[in-house]
């Protein structure tokens, strides 16, 4: 009888099976090797579970970081959105230029000179007359130089200053004023080709402005927080200049955006064609409360 612990795979089973057979026969063979592939069918069904583990644990890596970058994609693809949504309103918000004040012309004052007239003495012609027709009397030339008195054409009574004649003449003549000469304001260009830049670039003027802004204490017990949005101009030597707010939150707030704005070191200026001109750029400075 068998050996109620013999194991059905082992090779003492087989022998026991076939004591007194003909081992020759086909059965045996397949009997005495099926061990083997008993043993390669569970090596390859293992392998195969570990390739298909791995092919799941692959798959869901891909997974993950295909959602992380369309998530990137996405977050990207919004932030442009927003960044075109805030240049839209920031050019409808801008202030609308306001209009150059009339020239004042000042019409110069020209003073009443009381009218001066000369005193002449008609200047008498020699013509051969009748006596009786003579009218008026005829002075010799000695007497004509003795005699102070302007000659003209008629008798004319006024004055017998010739001096004062003149001057009061002078006086009637007046100057036209020149006119003003206004220097000539060059433009300031709303976009450029090479736009105005902060030495160093975004990321330096973002550290610049954390490491100068300064909190308002009134804002910061009220619980203020936002983004003020400054408008200035970069001349061409790259300094700061016309600081406005375009777009404001709060007086505390709108004061310390301006302030540290004209605190700003130099900027690289905008250029066109390779030439640094005047322009105008709009910079948000954003205030939060760090506990939010």
């Amino acid at each position: 009888m068998a050996k109620r612990n013999v194991d059905l795979t082992s090779k003492e089973w087989r022998d026991i099976v076939f004591e007194g057979k003909n081992k020759e026969f086909g059965a045996y063979e397949i009997r005495k090797n099926s061990d083997k592939r008993h043993n390669l069918a569970v090596l390859f069904t293992l392998i195969g579970l570990v390739v298909v583990f791995i092919c799941l644990i692959a798959y869901s890596k891909y997974s993950d970081y295909k959602a992380e970058q369309d998530a990137i994609a996405l977050q990207e693809q919004r932030e442009k959105m927003a960044a075109a949504e805030l240049l839209e309103q920031d050019q409808q918000d801008e202030p609308e230029p306001e209009p150059e004040p009339e020239e004042q012309k000042f019409e110069q004052e020209i003073p009443e000179v009381p009218e001066e007239v000369l005193a002449t003495v008609q200047v008498t012609q020699i013509a051969i007359v009748d006596a009786d027709k003579v009218q008026n009397e005829v002075m010799d030339m000695e007497t004509q130089k003795e005699d102070n008195t302007a000659r003209g054409v008629v008798n004319q009574e006024g004055s017998d200053d010739a001096d004062k004649f003149k001057a009061v003449q002078e006086q009637v003549i007046v100057k036209e004023p020149e006119p003003e000469v206004k220097p000539v304001e060059e433009e300031i260009f709303q976009a450029v080709e090479q736009q105005a830049e902060f030495p160093g670039g975004q990321a330096a003027l973002m550290k610049w402005l954390s490491q100068n802004i300064r909190y308002p204490e009134a804002a910061q017990q009220n619980d203020i927080q936002g983004r003020v949005i400054v408008k200035f101009v970069v001349e061409k030597d790259g300094s700061i200049g016309q600081a406005t707010i375009l777009k404001g939150v709060d007086k505390d707030l709108d004061r310390e955006a301006l302030r540290v704005v004209k605190k700003m070191p130099k900027w690289q200026p905008g250029k066109n064609n390779g030439v640094a001109v005047r322009s105008y750029f709009n910079l948000p400075v954003t205030f939060k409360l760090q506990n939010q």
